[in-house]
């Protein structure tokens, strides 16, 4: 496990009493290291959900992985390389594994997962929903 908690994203605020109310979309930074130089160079992260309900006909929610890299014109900047892009829908119960491939990058890994809402879906009819937790296998 990387990361545990309640985090609400949608347009209804407040009706997960204890969560922390992101609005349309959050992002949550890691970093990944490489234990062992044999083996393959990528991983699977797995991101869970509560309530997760989506339209049949719209996309589904977002998620991102970016790898964020050292700018090379700026000290102490990054640039975000998009690693993976994905949906998260009904049809994925609340369980949506994202495979990330390493090759040719190096360790450790400045990584983040970002998770948007489906906007296309009309206002007022957006789905509210948790993420609950990230791991990674």
């Amino acid at each position: 496990m990387i990361w545990q908690g309640h985090i609400h994203l949608g347009d209804e605020p407040g009706i997960y009493g204890d969560a922390l109310y992101s609005g349309l979309s959050t992002e949550i930074p890691i970093t990944l290291e490489r234990t062992s130089t044999s083996g393959p160079e990528r991983t699977t992260l797995v991101l869970e959900t509560e309530d997760v309900q989506t339209f049949e006909g719209y996309p589904g929610h977002q998620v991102t992985v970016y790898l964020h890299v050292p700018d090379p014109d700026q000290p102490f900047h990054s640039d975000q390389v998009v690693l993976t892009r994905t949906r998260l829908t009904s049809a994925d119960n609340n369980r949506k594994e994202i495979r990330v491939n390493l090759a040719g990058r190096q360790s450790p890994y400045h990584v983040s997962v970002q998770i948007r809402q489906d906007t296309e879906v009309p206002a007022g009819a957006l789905d509210d929903f948790q993420v609950t937790r990230l791991s990674n296998v």
